[in-house]
């Protein structure tokens, strides 16, 4: 599943190291006390990368937080998988296994800042925050916004 965090992303800046494990207090409300009970209880949650888990309309919510959650964090209960943008994992069933891919399709979204639809456009500048950068884990700025994500694609 992608946009795990709808609307705008997990509520901190990119560009922390993803094992700072930064408390939002979302993981709660939004995952763990949603997808628990019977038939749910241990097992784990695959899932990708979706516009929204960027922020939405502009690139540097704290998705590498969403990625780093894979290795725990406060309160987790070690069900949350997702270690990168793109991630192969073969699940084993009683009688048959499963190969899943999970492919980050971003790079759809993200155009010139000054292109597109702006509440479609996680490279976009609407909200006026011209100084939006993840540092040295990108995208740098606006402007490398499209670029970046046109390279983790290739």
């Amino acid at each position: 599943a992608g946009d795990s965090f709808y609307w705008g992303g997990i509520n901190t800046q990119c560009g922390k190291p993803p094992w700072d494990h930064v408390d939002t207090r979302q993981w709660g409300p939004i995952f763990e006390f949603v997808y628990n009970g019977p038939g749910l209880d241990g097992k784990p949650w695959l899932g990708v990368l979706g516009n929204h888990d960027y922020g939405g309309f502009q690139f540097n919510a704290g998705w590498d937080q969403i990625i780093g959650r894979t290795w725990g964090g406060k309160d987790s209960t070690n069900r949350w998988i997702m270690p990168g943008q793109y991630y192969q994992v073969k699940v084993y069933y009683p009688e048959f296994s499963v190969d899943y891919y999970f492919v980050d399709t971003n790079v759809w979204d993200s155009w010139p800042h000054f292109y597109g639809n702006e509440f479609h456009n996680i490279c976009g500048s609407h909200s006026g925050n011209w100084g939006a950068s993840c540092g040295a884990s990108g995208p740098y700025n606006f402007g490398s916004c499209p670029s970046w994500f046109k390279n983790l694609w290739q």
